[in-house]
């Protein structure tokens, strides 16, 4: 019917190229062969039981002489003479474009099912169908997952309008198969790691309109292919069938109402629509289940008349096979991995640093990257008051908050992050405040605050040098363990560490090997006042119980207590600092998470504090004992590097709960022992001022850049 029509548009093409008309005939009798001999086409007969869609279309890339290969069916004639300029105008995109394909026009009598349904398709690529669209499939895990969901998206690919690539298809040949050959030729191409395009001025006229019948028994024909070659079977359920042809009438009223069909003129095409959606939908189940249905009824079923149901052995996808074993299910990808930090780390490599003079004067510009927080995070009170210091020494401080996907999963804005830190940290900070590293540009010293922000500041660029700002071992934050491991490698990256605590700067260069300088934190005196016995309450224990915080020891000071309780049933502990329910086989009372103010409160209330670390030393401890509230800490070498000799500062408990018990229990017993003890620990924190930390770091940095390392 329209293969004049096709060959004469064809002829009219403008290009700048010869232009070889190929055809292959496998028999036809309808007089074709005379329009294309009239056309001057080279015509290549071969016998009907010779043709497959596939096989056949490998013949005419061979027989063609053209690098490009374009082809077109019988029925779709180019919209334009600048449609061939368009399908070559897509291999000049990309040296490796190995097919172009363009849209299907329906029309101008098919109805409007059929249009709405190609415009609405061809809208899928190039921005609504406006654009040149240049597809490729990545590698990285959310794109294959997004593959997977909507292969579609990448592999589609209709010959009925077309061209390919010579040098790609000797790579990656049409598969001799009855149908369904481009879509496998679309997906072994864009797996194979070439590109295809798509040109929205390489259109053609092209659309098929059946009576009813005839429309079902084409589905069936075709959904009975996609099942034979590709496997898929059509959903079939009645709520979600239903929904899905009720989905495609929505899109036609749509479509009706964008050309002006409204109101009542809307209700005979709309009941159009739902008889040929419905009948659509029951083609594609029936032609997908073939194998189910008998042998005559698939005959009557056929617009060809073909009574079989012959699989055709395809090799199955890498990309889309969803599992290798029939009783395994697939994992579900997770684009945003929690580990994705660490994948990107390795190979291991140095830190990377510019070379400079050693010039440390300032002011500097110094770039903190923190990891995100909760409200009430002490480790990072304390990075905000150390930069909040080192502003008043007049130097530029920028803060980036790096997101590890594991750590934070609803971030706030960098305006928000700002404000949190000024109203629940450290009023007053002028720093200004990034979400995520994309702003960076450079700094004097980019300083790394946790395991987990030293891979993002190792790999900055345009660094004079880069620090470390190490508040605890947190390799001991964890198990024996990736995370153990990881923390541990970022020792090992170059950072010049400044630590809190000698203890922590020993343990650096000790089992390390690395440079490390120290600091010690500040107390907040005019919140932690000194409190003498006068108004403390009988038997109250205040005790820090942040048992997400596993190197707080709590469960060792519940067993204390437990075992104190036994004995002492009237002791009164207020336990603080967790989020998380507590029970306990002993009387207590939990404030959870409350203010500095309100624990400023409970200190002055209470006669011994409990507090212990099994790293370094909390600052809860010095805030108990700016208090004047007789403390208890753990025996070990991290304590009693900084605050000395049982009861000298702290009284310091073996861990066990019966040395624990005990220790709590003198200090309930021998008040003036307690008070005196008191005495000494608020001395020593007065001498800990911020001021005084701030000089340490600011100290330390003026160090790390008047010595610079070879980059």
């Amino acid at each position: 019917r329209y293969l004049d029509e096709v060959l004469t548009a064809v002829r009219a093409q403008r290009v700048d190229r010869e232009v070889e008309l190929l055809i292959v005939d496998s028999g036809s009798t309808d007089g074709s062969l005379a329009i294309a001999e009239r056309h001057g086409a080279r015509i290549h007969s071969i016998p009907k039981s010779e043709f497959s869609h596939g096989g056949t279309r490998n013949l005419a890339m061979e027989l063609a002489r053209g690098e490009h290969v374009a082809f077109l069916t019988q029925d779709a004639t180019p919209a334009h003479d600048g449609w061939l300029a368009a399908m070559l105008e897509g291999f000049a995109q990309a040296d490796d474009v190995a097919l172009v394909f363009g849209p299907h026009d329906a029309r101008p009598d098919a109805s409007h099912m059929i249009k709405s349904e190609m415009e609405r398709h061809f809208a899928t690529w190039g921005e609504g169908g406006t654009r040149i669209d240049v597809q490729r499939l990545g590698r990285g895990a959310s794109e294959l997952e997004l593959y997977r969901r909507y292969p579609g998206l990448w592999t589609f690919f209709s010959d009925v309008n077309a061209c390919v690539a010579k040098w790609a298809w000797r790579q990656v040949p049409y598969r001799r198969v009855p149908y369904a050959e481009d879509q496998l030729l679309g997906r072994e191409m864009i797996e194979a790691g070439f590109a295809k395009v798509f040109h929205p001025d390489a259109r053609v006229l092209h659309s098929h309109d059946y009576p009813p019948r005839q429309f079902l028994q084409r589905y069936f024909d075709e959904f009975r292919s996609l099942r034979e070659v590709l496997d898929h079977v059509e959903e079939a359920h009645p709520y979600r069938t239903a929904q899905t042809i009720r989905g495609l009438i929505g899109h036609d009223r749509r479509w009706l109402r964008a050309h002006g069909v409204e109101g009542a003129a809307l209700v005979r095409p709309l009941l159009t629509s739902a008889r040929h959606h419905s009948i659509r939908q029951l083609g594609a189940i029936l032609g997908t289940r073939a194998d189910r249905v008998p042998r005559r009824l698939r005959g009557a079923l056929s617009l060809e008349g073909r009574d079989s149901f012959t699989p055709y052995p395809v090799p199955e996808s890498p990309l889309l096979r969803r599992t290798t074993q029939p009783d395994a299910r697939p994992v579900p990808v997770e684009p945003r991995w929690r580990w994705d930090l660490i994948t990107r780390a390795y190979p291991a490599r140095p830190a990377e640093i510019l070379p400079h003079s050693g010039d440390a004067r300032g002011p500097w510009n110094l770039a903190w990257v923190v990891p995100p927080w909760q409200v009430g995070s002490g480790g990072h009170t304390t990075i905000f008051r150390l930069i909040r210091q080192l502003e008043l020494r007049g130097h530029s401080n920028a803060i980036f908050v790096f997101e590890p996907p594991y750590m934070w999963n609803q971030p706030s804005s960098a305006a928000e992050l700002r404000e949190q830190i000024r109203e629940h940290f450290v009023p007053g900070l002028e720093a200004q405040v990034f979400h995520g590293i994309e702003d960076f540009d450079s700094a004097d010293v980019a300083i790394a605050t946790g395991w987990s922000t030293a891979f993002a500041v190792r790999d900055l660029p345009r660094c004079r040098d880069k620090a470390y700002l190490v508040q605890d071992h947190e390799p001991e934050f964890y198990a024996t363990s990736a995370q153990s491991i990881w923390a541990e490698e970022t020792y090992r990256m170059g950072l010049r560490c400044i630590a809190y605590t000698p203890w922590m700067a020993d343990v650096l260069r000790d089992r390390y090997g690395v440079e490390a300088r120290w600091f010690e934190c500040g107390t907040d005196l005019d919140v932690f006042e000194f409190a003498d016995e006068s108004d403390r309450q009988d038997e109250v224990i205040a005790v820090y119980a942040r048992s997400e915080t596993e190197r707080r020891a709590v469960d060792l000071a519940m067993a204390g207590l437990a075992l104190l309780a036994e004995r002492r049933p009237t002791i009164r502990p207020v336990l603080f600092g967790s989020r998380r329910p507590t029970r306990l086989p002993f009387a207590a009372e939990d404030l959870g998470v409350v203010p500095p103010r309100r624990l400023a409160r409970l200190y002055r209330d209470a006669q011994v504090g409990v507090v212990f670390s099994l790293t370094t030393h909390s600052l809860v401890a010095q805030e108990m004992m700016a208090s004047g509230l007789a403390t208890v800490e753990l025996e070990g070498a991290n304590v009693s590097s900084a605050l000395g000799a049982s009861g000298e500062l702290v009284e310091q408990a073996a861990r066990r709960p019966d040395a624990i018990a005990d220790a709590i229990e003198r200090l309930l017993d021998d008040r003036a022992a307690a008070a005196a003890m008191a005495g000494r620990a608020r001395a020593f924190v007065e001498q800990r001022t911020w001021e005084r930390a701030g000089d340490q770091v600011e100290a330390a940095l003026r160090e790390i850049l008047s010595t610079p390392r070879q980059a």
